[in-house]
């Protein structure tokens, strides 16, 4: 039943009842009616009762009828004591006086007041002795007795409870048991009706039968036992068996809080599962307890977003619904977090989360997974939510699913069709924009901006410093942003590290904290919001490698010498390179690689008690011996102590400089420029990679590291700058890079615009993870790489490749010499082999790299049927548009 429907002393019984006493006592205003009317009577129940009365028949309130209801009595009395004049207090159906009315005249509907009750008490029930009507208590057979004959002849229940109770624990002193009979019961004729209970049951305080006693016998128990008794026994319940406070009653006998509701349960009208009765519908049917929150007759206007809804809570008297209800803030108990909380104003507060996770888990009868028991069967068999939820015809496609939401025209939605129902976006209570609220009445956006001022601040204060790093997070999706917060609870004890810090936030403020995942990640934040400059971490974090792992050489000496060379010499050049471009994580890994094997030798020669710069060539071949591996990591090292004084000049055998790469055949080459063009299931981003390292050449790690401003975008071309000069991207790769190129360009941050964009934010997609990805496309891109240079330099002059791809000139050059358009190249295979032994000299640091002398084997040419993965065949394209090659542009 929808609220439009209700009468409307169902749907709003607060202004009715207003109304109702405006128009009788004109002097008060609505509002203070209002007030009252909350103030007296709690329960909505309550207030749709008396506008019922009052809607029907306005003149309770001023004819004083002495058969009004209760609830009349109490509004009367509220509304006098404000001032009213006008609504007559009720008057006494017996003696007629305006008094407060407590009774009922027997067989009929007046009430009376107490005086007129006393009376009528006294006349009905003479004492079972003289006859006198002056009835005071009665005895053991439920006779009343007057004064002058009270029963048991007035002997003293305190003593005889004090005997009975030291024949159970003789322990107690007499005057232990009567402080704790007058500290559960201190009126002698109660005393005597729970000595009575006991003499007639004497089992109630040892053998576990309390429950069928009165409930003072339950209380004395724990008195007692709080004193030391030993032979006394709590009773559990008798209906579930539990150890648990009994204070409720079934059938006579006293129960767990649980046991009377599960004996009054029916079929809810709403979800038709038999459950204990917690609310009705206008019509008096039974509802449960998650049903009668759908209830329109309990629902008001919340006083925050405006919208009828079940009332969560009020604040200051304003009623909450339950996404504008705010649990207040404070610590948990069980995770420690700064979260709202439920109990926060007692000693143990716990979050919404938490409060979650303490539901019991077990095996579900219906799928037979260990999951949170939700619900049960009629036998108690415990059901997940997924099992336990009623199953009904969704409204709009049709399936029988779980209802997860009612549309304003009663239909019911499964959770797929409300989350794309317009009935489901609301306004933000602060902002105003209609969308899909996330808590409390606000969307997103606003939400997490609560969430990260709550969190930055200090006494409810942002310093100034910190305000920065507000803003940057700020500007981030909002649903991205509450994510990110509540994903990991490490990453709010850093921001709140922040918080309580002083001055601007830095990257050096952010290198001391840890743990450096999450500090790292904030990071990458801080930098794409623009709280922080950009600056290359690989370099940063390889600084800080270089510090520690520098501090692990035992020799002072050569610890200084090793701090110079990586200084002067490795840093000096990856910080040169890094003016270009990002240093790579290979290069910052070969760099580690370099300095471990150091670490290692300078250490060795510690442990054999020499010194640096008194090792020989001997000492250095007996390290090398070994582990033979090591000589190309030290070379370096050893050739600057050499040049710059520290040692004297060593030989090292090094590997001989030789072609070693794997190429692919041209027919398994183009079919996997086939596959990625026709295959329609691989992503955009995949094609596009794999056919820049099939055509173009291209390693992975320039490949993700490409943004917008490498791509031209003209009416009808896509130019790709990849080296100098910007090449032509041939059909359909043109259409591929226009499409990453337009992805990237909406992005909202010029940080962000990577035409292969990484998990975080100013950061690309990594290669190794590029690399899985083609790998299973069946493509290794080493090799593709390989054969697609061999190719292009065969085609065109070496200066050309390294203008248009973007290798340089020297490694141009054998590549073309590889690909057999060089005279030289024949020269070389027949020239004999070099020495392996190179003795290090001191070198310049614009000397170019070692050149490949040779290919390890002669590359023959198998028939153009045969795909083999290690030689090169004839070129057969599936495409006219790739065999043209890429296309120069002249220079811009």
């Amino acid at each position: 039943m929808d609220a439009s429907d209700l009468p409307r002393y169902a749907t709003d019984p607060e202004n009715v009842i207003a109304e109702a006493v405006v128009a009788v006592e004109p002097a008060l205003a609505p509002e203070l009616v209002r007030s009252v009317v909350r103030a007296t009577f709690p329960r909505g129940t309550q207030r749709r009762k008396l506008a019922e009365l009052l809607q029907q028949d306005p003149s309770w309130l001023t004819q004083g009828r002495p058969e009004s209801p209760t609830i009349i009595e109490r509004i009367i009395r509220a509304l006098r004591e404000q001032g009213a004049v006008n609504v007559r207090q009720l008057r006494c159906g017996a003696c007629g006086r305006a008094s407060r009315l407590v009774g009922c005249l027997p067989g009929s509907a007046s009430r009376i007041c107490n005086t007129c009750q006393g009376r009528r008490r006294h006349e009905a029930n003479p004492c079972a002795v003289c006859g006198r009507h002056d009835f005071v208590t009665r005895d053991r057979d439920g006779r009343p007795r007057c004064r002058n004959h009270p029963p048991d002849d007035g002997a003293d229940p305190l003593k005889g409870l004090c005997g009975v109770i030291q024949q159970l624990c003789p322990g107690l002193s007499e005057q232990t048991v009567s402080e704790a009979i007058r500290a559960v019961e201190p009126v002698m004729g109660r005393q005597r009706r729970l000595l009575w209970a006991l003499e007639d049951r004497p089992e109630l305080l040892t053998g576990g039968q309390a429950a069928h006693g009165p409930i003072k016998v339950l209380h004395l128990i724990a008195a007692l036992r709080e004193r030391g008794a030993v032979n006394l026994m709590v009773p559990p319940c008798p209906y579930c068996g539990r150890n648990v406070p009994l204070p409720r009653t079934r059938n006579g006998l006293r129960c767990c809080t649980e046991c009377p509701s599960a004996a009054r349960a029916e079929p809810c009208a709403r979800c038709g599962r038999d459950r204990p009765v917690m609310g009705r519908t206008h019509d008096n049917l039974p509802l449960c307890h998650a049903c009668r929150h759908h209830n329109p007759v309990v629902h008001q206007v919340c006083a925050q977003c405006g919208e009828r809804r079940y009332i969560q809570s009020r604040k200051n008297g304003r009623p909450l619904c339950e996404r504008c209800h705010q649990y207040p803030t404070a610590t948990c108990s069980e995770c420690g977090e700064q979260r709202p909380c439920l109990h926060a104003s007692t000693d143990a507060p716990i979050c919404v989360p938490c409060t979650r996770r303490r539901r019991p888990r077990a095996i579900c009868v219906g799928c037979r997974r260990d999951n949170m028991v939700s619900y049960r069967t009629a036998d108690g068999e415990p059901l997940c939510s997924s099992c336990g939820a009623t199953h009904r015809p969704c409204a709009q496609c049709g399936r029988t699913l779980r209802i997860h939401g009612i549309a304003p025209n009663g239909d019911e939605l499964c959770p797929t069709c409300w989350r794309h129902h317009p009935a489901r976006k609301r306004p933000c209570s602060e902002c105003g924009t209609a969308t899909h609220l996330h808590h409390y009445g606000l969307c997103p956006d606003c939400a997490a901006r609560a969430r990260l001022r709550d969190v930055l601040s200090i006494e409810g204060r942002m310093r100034p410093g910190i305000e920065p790093v507000f803003n940057a997070l700020a500007g981030r999706p909002g649903t991205n942003v509450l994510y990110w917060l509540n994903r990991r609870p490490a990453r709010l004890s850093v921001l709140r590290t922040l918080a309580a810090g002083s001055g601007p936030i830095t990257h050096a403020t952010l290198d001391g904290l840890r743990p450096a995942k999450v500090v790292d990640n904030l990071r990458m934040h801080l930098v794409a919001g623009g709280a922080l400059p950009a600056r290359d971490e690989q370099l940063a974090a390889l600084e800080r490698w270089l510090a520690a792992r520098t501090a692990q050489v035992r020799d002072p000496e050569s610890r200084k010498v090793l701090q110079a060379y990586t200084t002067w010499h490795l840093l000096r050049r990856l910080r040169r390179f890094s003016r270009r471009r990002p240093v790579s994580q290979a290069q910052a890994h070969g760099v580690r690689a370099y300095v471990t094997q150091v670490v290692r030798l300078l250490n060795w020669l510690h442990t054999q008690g020499i010194a640096l710069n008194a090792c020989t060539q001997d000492l250095l071949d007996a390290w090398l011996d070994d582990y033979p591996g090591r000589g190309p990591r030290v070379h370096g090292f050893l050739a600057w102590t050499s040049r710059n004084g520290h040692t004297r000049p060593f030989a090292v055998e090094l590997p001989t400089p030789a072609f070693t790469g794997q190429l692919i055949a041209q027919d398994a080459r183009w079919q996997l420029v086939s596959r990625l063009i026709h295959d329609n299931e691989i992503p955009v981003s995949d094609k596009a990679a794999g056919l820049l390292a099939l055509l173009f050449a291209q390693d992975l790690s320039r490949v993700v590291a490409l943004t917008t401003e490498h791509v031209e975008v003209a009416r009808g071309a896509v130019l790709l700058r990849l080296g100098q000069v910007p090449a032509q991207m041939p059909p359909p790769l043109d259409d591929y890079i226009r499409t990453l190129h337009a992805q990237a360009a909406a992005t909202s941050t010029a940080g962000e615009r990577r035409l292969f964009p990484g998990r975080f934010p100013t950061q690309h997609l990594s290669s190794s993870q590029l690399v899985r990805r083609l790998h299973a496309l069946g493509i290794r891109p080493r090799m593709a790489r390989n054969t697609a240079l061999v190719e292009l330099a065969s085609e065109l002059p070496a200066v050309m490749v390294s203008r248009l791809l973007g290798v340089h000139q020297n490694t141009a050059d054998p590549w073309k010499r590889i690909g057999g358009q060089d005279n030289t190249y024949a020269a070389e295979l027949a020239a004999p082999p070099r020495s392996k032994a190179h003795a290090i000299a001191p070198a310049r640091l614009g000397d170019p790299p070692p050149t490949p002398l040779r290919p390890s084997a002669a590359l023959p040419t198998p028939p153009a049927s045969t795909a083999s993965a290690t030689t090169t065949t004839s070129r057969s394209a599936p495409d006219r548009d790739f065999r043209a090659g890429p296309q120069f542009m002249p220079d811009q």
